[in-house]
């Protein structure tokens, strides 16, 4: 994961991360709130410094336009799925 975000990215950016990484669906604040059990306050901060670095995509919720769905960008999800495969390559060996 390391060589897809920022080095200097905090564990709470690295977690919402991961969160989103292994969610099937783009998520609410609240929800990753919730699954990270972080508080509000720090996924906010956390979303900002994501988007600022283009690691993640910021969409308009339709149910409830006041709020925003995040999800990872493309090009992200692609460099932790190469990483994945790396990984399972070296287990292998």
């Amino acid at each position: 994961m390391s060589d897809c975000l920022d080095d200097d990215a905090p564990p709470s950016a690295k977690l919402v991360v991961k969160v989103l990484e292994y969610s099937d669906e783009p998520l609410t604040q609240q929800q990753i709130s919730e699954r990270t059990r972080l508080s509000p306050r720090t996924v906010r901060s956390s979303i900002k410094r994501l988007k600022d670095q283009g690691v993640i995509d910021e969409r308009v919720y339709i149910p409830d336009a006041r709020k925003q769905l995040y999800a990872l960008t493309d090009s992200v999800q692609e460099c932790l799925q190469a990483g994945e495969s790396a990984a399972e390559s070296a287990e292998a060996v």
